[in-house]
C-alpha cells in the first residue's frame, strides 16, 4: 500500500460529519495499523461523570477500521461486528487507540484495537470484523 492511500483515508476520517462533534481528533494510518488520538472532555461524559461508552466504541472501531482500510484501495469497508472489553473508567484525559490488522480471509478483515490513557494504562480493548461494501472509495468525499 502506498502513503497516498493512507493520506486519503485520513482525509475521509476528518471529513466525516461526526467529526464535527469530536474536535481535535487525530488519526495516522499506516500499513495494517492506525492510531487515533482524542482529547477527552466532560462533554463526552455520561450521568455518572465518566466517559460514555459511545466514545470508547468510536475510538476502538475507527482505529481498527482504518487499520483494515489500509489494505483495501478499492472499496469502502463496513463494520460487520465489534466486541469491546471495558477495563477502567476515563475522566478528562488524552486517549490513544491503536488498531492493528490480525488477519484477512474469505472477504473478512479482522482487526484488534486498544485504548490507552496518558499514564499508559489500557482503558478498553476489542476486536472487529470488517467487510467490503459495494461503495467505491473513489466516490467518497476526500478520497482524491
Amino acid at each position: 500500500m502506498n502513503s497516498e492511500h493512507f493520506s486519503r483515508l485520513e482525509r475521509i476520517f476528518h471529513l466525516a460529519p461526526i467529526q464535527d462533534l469530536l474536535s481535535g481528533a487525530e488519526i495516522k494510518v499506516e500499513n495494517k495499523k492506525a492510531t487515533y488520538k482524542l482529547n477527552i472532555s466532560k462533554s463526552f461524559f455520561h450521568a455518572a461523570n465518566a466517559l460514555h461508552g459511545a466514545i470508547y466504541f468510536k475510538l476502538l472501531d475507527d482505529s481498527a477500521y482504518f487499520a483494515a482500510a489500509s489494505i483495501e484501495e478499492t472499496y469502502f469497508l463496513l463494520t460487520k461486528s465489534y466486541t469491546i472489553h471495558f477495563k477502567r473508567p476515563v475522566e478528562v484525559d488524552v486517549l490513544t487507540a491503536v488498531g492493528e490488522l490480525i488477519s484477512e480471509n474469505e472477504g473478512e478483515i479482522t482487526c484488534r484495537s486498544r485504548i490507552t490513557n496518558t499514564a499508559g494504562k489500557i482503558v478498553a480493548e476489542g476486536e472487529g470484523i470488517f467487510v467490503r461494501s459495494k461503495k467505491l472509495l473513489s466516490d467518497q468525499p476526500g478520497y482524491h
